[in-house]
């Protein structure tokens, strides 16, 4: 491997030198820099990165841990960290493995965490005492967190209220709320549909909402206290399976016999696993219920029976957490709280 000290050997410099020229950093004389680039190529140099990465001080990637990556809207997100990381000289790898054990002993520059569960536990343990930057992609989520950190997201509260009031103008007023989460979820989803439905339903307010349930027909909370939950009774470290949670719900929907004439899912998983379900048993969508998901993911192109949808722009998000953990790295003044704009899809769910 040809390295540093045998160009500088072979130009009669100094290794400073040649690493000065290499790097574009500091003075070279013009003359001594070309004939230093020259011998390089000529020698077929090629630079060590994790030499690089220590002379530096970067390792030019940033990590990415993502609990689910079989959900669209991760896969959307992480493309849209490609490119914003790109564009300044980085790449993202990606962890589904949610092992923050080892982390001190991987090369990187910051971290971006998947939501607001991942992020709290990453901060009570393993980064208690490790101050890598880090930025969270969030979705509201009512969770606190030991430390200061970054937050992008969505104002889902803003949204909700967009989706409720799209639905009302096309004559819906009694409108379902299907949720993974039992009735303690507490985000701003959540929040926004009760407060609506509770002008219309009144104490029958919880007949419209369907929460999680498991084998056995016991919601979330009922489930036993030794799993590590997530301060609104998730496991955090559980992979989600929101289309399959989509599809229990459509039956629960079914046998409550319900006069809502809209539901709304959780996100676009779960509206297309309830759309399924309903098919499968004979409702027809949007003639005999409405129904709409959030998200706004590259999926609903690829389907016979587009979802209308609240976009949260995936992409954008994506971007956003990468300009932001790279402004940090690089120094710049750090933003705590970043609310991304939503905007509904129309599809053909909704009639």
């Amino acid at each position: 491997m040809v390295t540093r000290k045998d160009i500088a050997r072979e130009v009669g410099v100094s290794v400073s030198v040649v690493s000065r020229a290499l790097n574009n950093s500091g003075y070279v004389d013009a003359g001594k820099r070309k004939k230093i680039i020259e011998k390089a190529e000529e020698l077929g140099y090629v630079p060590n990165p994790k030499a690089m990465s220590l002379m530096q001080n970067r390792t030019r990637q940033i990590l990415f841990y993502s609990k689910n990556l079989k959900n669209a809207y991760n896969t959307e997100l992480y493309e849209g960290m490609c490119r914003a990381a790109e564009e300044q000289g980085y790449i993202v790898a990606i962890c589904a493995s949610l092992n923050f054990c080892n982390i001190r002993e991987i090369m990187a520059d910051g971290l971006i965490l998947s939501d607001a569960i991942v992020a709290s536990r990453y901060l009570k343990n393993e980064g208690k005492n490790y101050f890598l930057p880090a930025v969270v992609a969030t979705y509201d989520d009512p969770v606190s967190f030991p430390r200061s950190v970054p937050v992008i997201g969505c104002d889902l509260w803003e949204g909700m209220n967009m989706l409720l009031e799209y639905l009302v103008l096309h004559g819906h007023h009694r409108i379902a709320y299907v949720s993974p989460y039992d009735i303690g979820e507490g985000g701003p989803r959540f929040l926004a549909w009760k407060s609506f439905m509770i002008s219309v339903a009144g104490d029958r307010i919880m007949d419209y909402y369907f929460g999680r349930t498991d084998e056995s027909g016991e919601c979330d909370s009922c489930r036993s206290e030794s799993s590590e939950e997530g301060e609104n009774g998730r496991d955090a470290w559980m992979e989600d399976d929101f289309f399959g949670e989509g599809m229990h719900a459509a039956d629960a929907f079914l046998k409550r016999k319900t006069d809502a004439t809209a539901v709304i899912c959780f996100n676009d998983e779960m509206a297309y696993g309830f759309c399924k379900r309903l098919r499968q048993l004979g409702c027809r969508i949007p003639q005999d219920i409405s129904v709409v998901g959030i998200d706004g993911s590259y999926v609903s192109r690829y389907v016979e029976q587009p979802l209308t949808t609240l976009s949260t722009d995936p992409y954008v998000h994506g971007r956003k957490c990468v300009e932001l953990l790279l402004n940090m790295i690089n120094g710049g003044e750090i933003r705590y709280r970043t609310k991304l704009p939503a905007r509904i899809i129309e599809g053909e769910t909704v009639s």
